[in-house]
């Protein structure tokens, strides 16, 4: 295949993976926007149906794009006189983009745990009524769940984790407090 043949079909291949990706991105409808930020629920499966076309196009663009600078690549190939040179480089941008991953990942940990523990911090919770939720919470931040604890007692140890008062929902009477836990665990309310 001659260079620029395969540069130009690359360059069209980029123009297509970049519609793509743009209409995944940036043609929602404001409206849809606005319901996902308030956390409206529209009781619609169209933002589900949304959700995985938007998926869908993410990664053919991605597809289309990636295939477009390899063709440019492969084209522009020919006209390079020190191509060890050029692989060298290219394979150091790889590894620093590993090495990048790797932070960036190791940042966005922290930093989400950071972002709990504020949100926390500052807005009234109840660990109680989602059990499951609250094991997730307890292992973002390391907090071990032994088989035989309790709702109560793991409750308890993830809000002290987090630096946090009593849980002011539960009853001040023991019983009365389990009482209540496993209620909320049993997703009743209390009706007494």
């Amino acid at each position: 295949m001659d260079p620029s043949v395969a540069v130009v079909i690359g360059l069209a291949m980029n123009v297509v993976g970049i519609f793509f990706l743009a209409n995944s991105i940036i043609f929602r409808k404001p409206k849809q926007v606005l319901e996902e930020f308030f956390g409206v629920e529209t009781g619609s499966l169209h933002l589900i149906k949304d959700y995985v076309l938007n998926k869908i196009q993410v990664v053919i663009g991605f597809l289309f794009l990636t295939g477009g600078f390899l063709l440019q690549a492969v084209g522009a190939w020919q006209k390079i006189h020190d191509q060890a040179t050029v692989l060298l480089i290219c394979g150091g941008i790889f590894v620093t983009a590993v090495l990048v991953y790797i932070v960036g990942a190791h940042y966005s940990r922290r930093s989400f745990r950071k972002y709990l523990r504020s949100f926390f911090k500052s807005h009234e919770w109840s660990f109680t009524s989602n059990m499951a939720l609250t094991k997730e919470i307890g292992q973002i931040f390391g907090i071990p769940h032994q088989p035989d604890e309790t709702v109560e007692a793991y409750v308890q140890k993830v809000r002290r984790y987090l630096q946090l008062p009593e849980d002011p929902g539960l009853p001040n009477k023991p019983e009365k407090r389990r009482e209540a836990v496993v209620a909320a665990a049993l997703g009743r309310g209390q009706n007494r």
